[in-house]
């Protein structure tokens, strides 16, 4: 008697968990949700080899503690205990050289000013090649542009810091924004200036929209001067612009590259997915603070991922990944999305 009527209530727990999946699978469908894209160098490269098992470590992290809409697949030629996609992309940014994510997928040149020559052609060559082979859709301008220095508000509206006239200085900025306009589809263009000194001069270390209207933006180390400057130009344009500071714990101690300034303890700089805030986790006093703010100012879900000491190198949970939509998959990834949804779900009901 008591055998049966442990496996009833195994039985009614198990269709109160099917039907509770069932709205679970629906309200997924309606949140499209996508895949976080990150890379993994080889073993070998010189330049991140010190660096290879925070790198490994981050992607693990990551692939544990990401939310239930997401997926998580890294460009690598070796096999890892996460989702890899074989390919060789020798460098860890991905952001800067993937395409722009506004309602179509839009492809700039990777041509940084910060890199030789020869290793951001190549670079841009090879993402180009994965992005033909898995049959991405997506525009091609004819602009110079990283991924981290465009940020959206979904809408109409998009941000850059003025490093876009440098980096095209044989077109005039008439030309440049008459050019974002159109290949991104938005109606206002804001260039805001690059933090002094920084190389990379890249808006998503500096403000990040949350929903139409509203945007986090960098403390900037106290320079409420500068602060003040930058949301001056952005209500010029946007006079319904709304801001909210996001506080930092910025050092220098461990930076690796002399010329690319650290990126730890910049927590603007962070993931997001259709229902989810990826917030960087650095190992500082300040991370859970700032992961109670950031979670008061959203209604979003919001996830610590562990960047550590990669972002001495200069970037962090943005910088790192590129989430691509459902809707803006090619079909055989959808596909796969589709299939690892499923084997979640099943991986529940085996443990019944």
């Amino acid at each position: 008697m008591k055998r049966e009527m442990n496996w009833g209530i195994v039985g009614l727990l198990k269709t109160v968990i099917q039907s509770l999946l069932k709205s679970e699978v629906s309200n997924m469908e309606q949140k499209h949700s996508g895949i976080i894209f990150t890379a993994i160098p080889d073993e070998s490269n010189e330049y991140y080899r010190p660096f290879y098992e925070d790198i490994i470590y981050f992607n693990e992290y990551l692939n544990a503690n990401k939310a239930f809409t997401d997926q998580l697949i890294s460009l690598s030629v070796e096999e890892q205990d996460f989702h890899t996609n074989f390919f060789e992309y020798d460098d860890i940014w991905l952001r800067d050289v993937a395409p722009v994510v506004t309602n179509h997928l839009v492809k700039f040149k990777y041509q940084p000013n910060y890199l030789p020559k020869d290793q951001g052609r190549y670079l841009d060559q090879q993402f180009n090649k994965w992005l033909k082979k898995n049959d991405f859709e997506f525009v091609t301008s004819p602009l110079i542009l990283d991924g981290g220095n465009l940020i959206w508000n979904k809408k109409d509206t998009v941000i850059l810091t003025e490093r876009i006239f440098d980096d095209n200085y044989d077109w005039t900025e008439e030309e440049i924004i008459e050019q974002l306009e159109w290949d991104l589809d938005v109606s206002r263009v804001i260039i805001i200036p690059a933090e002094e000194g920084d190389v990379l001069a890249h808006a998503d270390g500096m403000v990040k929209f949350i929903d139409e209207h509203t945007m986090f933006i960098s403390d900037f180390l106290g320079d409420h001067e500068f602060r003040y400057k930058v949301q001056e130009i952005i209500q010029e344009q946007m006079p319904e612009a709304e801001f909210i500071v996001v506080p930092s714990s910025y050092t220098e101690k461990g930076q690796y590259d002399e010329e690319i300034a650290s990126a730890k303890g910049l927590y603007i700089n962070m993931l997001e997915t259709c229902d989810t805030l990826y917030v960087p986790k650095f190992g500082l006093a300040k991370d859970e603070e700032v992961l109670r703010y950031i979670q008061q100012h959203t209604e979003k879900q919001v996830i610590q991922s562990h960047v550590g000491e990669i972002s001495t190198m200069g970037g962090a949970m943005n910088c790192l990944t590129w989430y691509c939509p459902s809707h803006l998959l090619p079909p055989k990834m959808k596909r796969l999305n589709d299939q690892n949804e499923g084997s979640s779900i099943r991986k529940i009901f085996d443990w019944f």
